[in-house]
């Protein structure tokens, strides 16, 4: 089986993988905060690929770009998922692509092949006190904090340690909502959302709704998708179901020098956290592409207001009309 995302192909390990495996698995910051030793040559790591990560439903994360492979995630397993319906998810990943949000990519395709190809249920995930990269991997996943165990044996390092257990179910994750790349074709749900007067009230200080013609489509289009010069960034919010929900983008404001964000959920799906969770992806999306500030200019009696506040945006000023907000992502 292999499985694909924008920046990554996940494929089953091989023997010759051992060179780029060892160069990311001998890092001391990578294996022991998740409970397994550094590897200690190159042929160690061929005989752990042989031993372990040539398990069935164990992936290389490959990136795209170079198609090298620079970590692992996979499931298996254990005496926290005994059922056939149910599996624990486990991931590494090489310290020179941290924080660039490829574990979360490679999670969420396979936690589509979980549940819609293999037919599982439940998904758990673990960490040990101490390691917040793996727990922020969680949640931005969607998995829920179940409990913490004291005086967890840790075989391969001789220790024991504190755990955590996080529990993603497959009806939690049809609530879950994912970025999606509209086709020209597809504006037919842009047309309608900027045409509902409920979902566009918080425009009224702009003047509510928005006329989006099907002749300007393709002008749209070619500006905002294809020819966006690293200035425009436009995704639909798409529910697991397949249902699109909402809209996120931002814009560089030249007379500004500022960039602008824009979240829209649509209002029969308002009410559900779809606007947070898209902030969430908008400012991560942002960061990815090299954006430091993110800002917003919102109605000053529009309550989207207290969800930016709640997501790290501040303020940093206000007229009569607009709160302006600002976050250093």
């Amino acid at each position: 089986m292999i499985l694909e995302t924008d920046r990554l192909i996940l494929r089953p390990w091989e023997e010759s993988d051992a060179e780029e495996c060892y160069k990311y698995a001998k890092d001391p910051r990578v294996g022991p905060v998740a409970g397994w030793p550094v590897h200690t040559s190159e042929e160690n790591s061929r005989q752990l690929i042989r031993d372990v990560l040539m398990a069935p439903e164990t992936y290389a994360i490959v990136l795209k770009e170079t198609g090298l492979p620079i970590g692992s995630i996979g499931f298996h397993h254990n005496d926290l998922a005994e059922k056939d319906d149910e599996a624990e998810l486990g991931y590494w990943l090489g310290v020179d692509y941290w924080g660039q949000g490829l574990v979360p990519e490679a999670g969420r395709e396979l936690l589509r092949h979980a549940f819609e190809d293999l037919n599982l249920v439940r998904i758990w995930c673990g960490y040990y006190d101490g390691n917040e990269k793996s727990k922020c991997v969680q949640e931005k996943l969607g998995f829920k904090y179940q409990w913490a165990t004291e005086d967890v044996p840790v075989p391969l390092l001789g220790e024991i340690r504190n755990g955590h257990v996080s529990l993603l179910t497959k009806e939690e994750w049809e609530n879950l909502i994912t970025l999606y790349t509209p086709s020209l074709e597809e504006l037919w749900f842009r047309q309608k959302m900027m045409a509902d007067t409920e979902t566009m009230s918080y425009n009224h200080a702009w003047g509510g709704t928005i006329p989006f013609p099907k002749e300007e489509w393709l002008g749209w289009y070619d500006y905002w998708i294809v020819n966006h010069e690293g200035k425009r960034y436009y995704r639909y919010l798409k529910d697991n179901a397949g249902h699109f929900i909402g809209e996120i983008a931002y814009h560089y404001d030249s007379n500004r020098n500022l960039y602008i964000a824009d979240v829209i959920v649509y209002a029969p799906y308002r009410k559900k956290g779809y606007g947070s969770i898209g902030l969430d992806l908008l400012c991560s999306a942002a960061k990815q592409n090299g954006i430091k500030l993110l800002y917003d200019d919102i109605a000053i009696d529009n309550p989207a207001v207290t969800m930016f506040l709640k997501k790290g945006f501040i303020e940093e000023y206000r007229t009569s009309e607009i709160i302006m907000l600002k976050k250093e992502l």
